[in-house]
């Protein structure tokens, strides 16, 4: 039998236990918006704080990317209604590009699709190659905020906590 390859990563649902490391991944994460002039503000700033983490870890819908007992990724979510919204996703920056954030991504969406919802949202920086560009490649389509009242406000929201206006777009996943 051959040993695993040292990069060798799984994904799997996330525990209770789990919380306490994603503040820190989503930090570093969050350290690659300095690379961008009119977001270096934010960079790796706040980080969504751990009871809210538990809320959504209890909910039964959040994966993490685990290398070796270690968390290197995690998608969190939280259903409304027929809906599953990605509230923070994110790769370690070390582990950044090798396909782990797709298989989240991919394995959110087989998830959702099993449970029953109908779609995955989220709000998420427009311009920046690592967010839209990237869910729009994996299926996610732009949508009008206007028609969609819980995006609005969620982008409005961003926008009150200092988020750059008109950087931010709403998204959904159609789900099979």
């Amino acid at each position: 039998m051959r040993p695993p390859h040292e990069d060798a990563w799984t994904i799997r649902l996330a525990r209770k236990a789990d919380a306490e490391a994603m503040p820190a991944i989503e930090r570093a994460a969050g350290t690659m918006f300095a690379r961008i002039e009119a977001l270096a503000e934010i960079a790796g700033q706040h980080t969504v704080p751990l009871d809210r983490l538990l809320r959504y870890i209890a909910r039964g819908h959040c994966l993490v990317a685990v290398h070796e007992g270690a968390l290197i990724g995690f998608i969190v979510t939280e259903p409304f209604g027929r809906e599953l919204h990605v509230w923070e996703f994110n790769v370690h920056p070390d582990w950044q590009g090798r396909g782990i954030g797709a298989a989240l991504l991919r394995g959110c969406m087989i998830d959702a699709g099993n449970s029953g919802f109908t779609a995955l949202t989220l709000t998420t920086f427009d311009e920046v190659p690592w967010n839209a560009p990237f869910y729009r490649r994996l299926g996610f389509a732009d949508l009008d905020a206007d028609a969609h009242p819980r995006l609005a406000e969620e982008l409005a929201k961003e926008y009150g906590h200092g988020m750059p206006t008109g950087s931010r777009v709403a998204m959904i996943r159609e789900l099979p």
